[in-house]
C-alpha cells in the first residue's frame, strides 16, 4: 500500500525535508482565476507549481467556475492536465478543495456535477490522472453543511479522497479543542463515516487521509496531541497488517500543515516542541511506505 507523507510550509521542499526528514509530498495551491483570464493560465500555473516536487510528489489544488465546466470552456485544458500528468504521474490534482464551506463554497448538487465533468475530461488524457476530492472537516460535523445534506457529496466518485482538519480555535474554521486527535475529532468522523466507512465496506479500494493536517494552542498540548495522533495510527496500521480487510484499511495520505496560510495565521505554525512531534509522527507514518 502506497503511504504519502508531508509537511506543508511557505518554503522550499528541500528546506522542509531538512526539518522533517521523512516528508515527501506537498501542497499547492492556485486562487480562483480574475475575470477574463483564461483556463489555460491553470495548467501554466500547475506545471510551473508541481516542478519542486517532482523527486517527492505533489497536489494542487484549482477551483474552475462551475458554469464555465459545464458549458465546456475548460474541456480542452482538462484533457491537457490529463496529458501532462501521464507524464507527470506523481503529482495529483484537486479540483475544488473545501468546496463544502468558504467564500467559494458550493451546494452538494452543483459540486458532483461539475466534479464528475472535471475529472472525466481529465482522465480523457491520461486514465490513470489521480483526481481527487478534499473536503472541509468543519462542515462535517454535527450540524454542519455537508453533514446535515450530505447525499450528493456522499455520491462523488473521485480517484482518492481527503480531508483538512483543524483541531484548535480558528474564526473562520469553527473551534475544536487543541487536544482532539482524528477519531475524537466530530469533522473527521462525520467525513469518515460519511465518506470513506462505506466504500471500505463495500469492499471498494479506495485512497483516503489528510490533505491538511493543522494544530493551533501552545505547544506543550500541540505536541501531546501530535503524539497521542502518531500512537493511533500506529494502531490503525498494526489493525491492518493483522487483518488487511478493505474494512481496516488505514489512511495513506497525511499532510501536516505548518503555515500562516490566506489567513496570515502563524499560530497554526509548528513551533518546538510541537515541531519535534510532527517530525516523529511524519517519521513513524513513512515506515509504512511499501
Amino acid at each position: 500500500m502506497p503511504v504519502n507523507v508531508g509537511v506543508h510550509e511557505d518554503a522550499a521542499p528541500e528546506d522542509t525535508r531538512k526539518r522533517f526528514p521523512a516528508a515527501r509530498i506537498g501542497r499547492e495551491f492556485i486562487k480562483p482565476l480574475d475575470p477574463g483570464e483564461r483556463p489555460a493560465r491553470v495548467f501554466d500555473r500547475i506545471v510551473k507549481l508541481a516542478e519542486p516536487w517532482r523527486d517527492g510528489g505533489v497536489y494542487v489544488s484549482y477551483k474552475p467556475p462551475p458554469r464555465e465546466v459545464a458549458a465546456g470552456e475548460w474541456k480542452g485544458v482538462h484533457r491537457e492536465i490529463g496529458a501532462w500528468l501521464a507524464d507527470n504521474p506523481w503529482a495529483g490534482i484537486i479540483v475544488h478543495h473545501e468546496p463544502e464551506g468558504g467564500k467559494d463554497g458550493l451546494d452538494g448538487a452543483t459540486f458532483e456535477t461539475m466534479f464528475a465533468t472535471a475529472r472525466n475530461e481529465i482522465k480523457k488524457g491520461w486514465g490513470g490522472a489521480r483526481v481527487a476530492y478534499c473536503a472541509m472537516a468543519y462542515q462535517w460535523r454535527p450540524g454542519g453543511r455537508a453533514a446535515v445534506r450530505p447525499d450528493h457529496w456522499r455520491r462523488v466518485v473521485a480517484d482518492e479522497y481527503l480531508c483538512d482538519v483543524y483541531s484548535g480555535k480558528n474564526e473562520h474554521h469553527g473551534a475544536f479543542p487543541t487536544g482532539l486527535i482524528l477519531p475524537e475529532h466530530p469533522g473527521y468522523t462525520g467525513w469518515f463515516n460519511g465518506i470513506v466507512r462505506p466504500r471500505l465496506a463495500a469492499g471498494t479500494p479506495v485512497t483516503y487521509g489528510l490533505g491538511e493536517r493543522g494544530l493551533m494552542g501552545g505547544d506543550e498540548l500541540r505536541a501531546a496531541t501530535i503524539r497521542r495522533e502518531s500512537e493511533w495510527l500506529d494502531k490503525v496500521f498494526a489493525r491492518y497488517a493483522a487483518d488487511p480487510r478493505p474494512a481496516n484499511l488505514p489512511p495513506s495520505v497525511y499532510l501536516a500543515w505548518s503555515s500562516p496560510g490566506t489567513e496570515h495565521e502563524p499560530a497554526w505554525v509548528l513551533t518546538r516542541d510541537s515541531a519535534v512531534a510532527m517530525r516523529e509522527l511524519t517519521t513513524d507514518f513513512a515506515r509504512h511506505i511499501r
